[in-house]
């Protein structure tokens, strides 16, 4: 016998729990940014993506299903240093998330800023089917992600998370003098040297100036940064002559030790042109 076709997956409890479910999110639920991955460069051998770009970020009210804190392993100390591995499980409304994003479902790989904590987190499970069809019907997406590990990306939205990629990428500092100069420099603008901004021999993008020291920190470097010539900026037309760069100094990670390994290994290393083996007589 057939199931009566009455209260079958009918269209009036379907709405009434998709408008249920979509209350409770707005209420209980928090204001995050959803930020789209754009493969720029995808191995297609190894698949996976050499090089991704974000440039939008979507407002999104989602609820906290991990309630009692971070899941996940936590903090963990292993021989490469502190690695972090927070899990937050978040729950966004289907019919929500497609008018604020325009997407059929969130994607693994795609980041999620939890202004909460001020910290990017990475899609790595969507789970479509929990609850399991009420009434015939799905009307949630369960997200479970991870702390995000910068790798390089480029993330341009115009909003708060674009700090991740000012905190993390590869950046040096530019000493510059105090002397023959003039102006400010202004963050996320680009900065060169050469005749112009077209024919630089060296452009970078400004992260952070610190006006007192005249120290301006560059990321996305192309060229090389070379002292002594003029570096100048081309929103704010601050210029100055710059005095040195350590192109081995790594401001943005805190854990380098590129530049001690080199220091010491000059100390133990003989690159002259003597034959160590030699006993002295090349």
């Amino acid at each position: 016998m057939a199931s009566n076709i009455y209260f079958q997956n009918a269209l009036a409890d379907q709405n009434l729990l998709n408008e249920i479910n979509r209350e409770v999110i707005q209420q209980a639920g928090i204001d995050v940014m959803y930020l789209p991955r754009t493969l720029v460069k995808e191995d297609l051998v190894m698949n996976e993506d050499v090089l991704s770009k974000f440039s939008n970020a979507y407002q999104i009210e989602m609820f906290v299903k991990s309630n009692e804190g971070f899941g996940g392993e936590g903090d963990l100390v292993s021989k490469f240093g502190l690695d972090i591995r927070d899990e937050l499980i978040l729950v966004a409304h289907v019919d929500s998330f497609k008018f604020a994003t325009d997407m059929a479902k969130p994607l693994e790989g795609d980041l999620i800023y939890f202004p909460l904590s001020e910290r990017t987190f990475e899609i790595k499970f969507v789970e479509h089917e929990q609850p399991f069809y009420q009434v015939g019907q799905n009307y949630v997406f369960e997200i479970t992600c991870e702390v995000f590990q910068y790798g390089e990306e480029d993330i341009d939205t115009g909003t708060d998370v674009d700090k991740v990629e000012r905190e993390n990428a590869y950046a040096i500092d530019l000493v510059l003098t105090a002397v023959g100069g003039s102006g400010n420099f202004i963050v996320d603008e680009e900065i060169y040297q050469g005749a112009s901004l077209a024919a630089a021999t060296a452009k970078g993008i400004v992260t952070s100036w610190d006006s007192a020291n005249k120290t301006v920190r560059v990321n996305t470097v192309v060229g090389t940064f070379a002292a002594p010539k003029k570096v100048t900026g081309e929103t704010s037309g601050a210029y100055y002559d710059q005095a040195s760069v350590d192109d081995q100094a790594l401001p943005t990670v805190p854990y380098a030790d590129n530049k001690i390994l080199e220091t010491d290994g000059d100390n133990i290393l003989d690159f002259t042109e003597l034959d160590p083996w030699s006993e002295g007589d090349l």
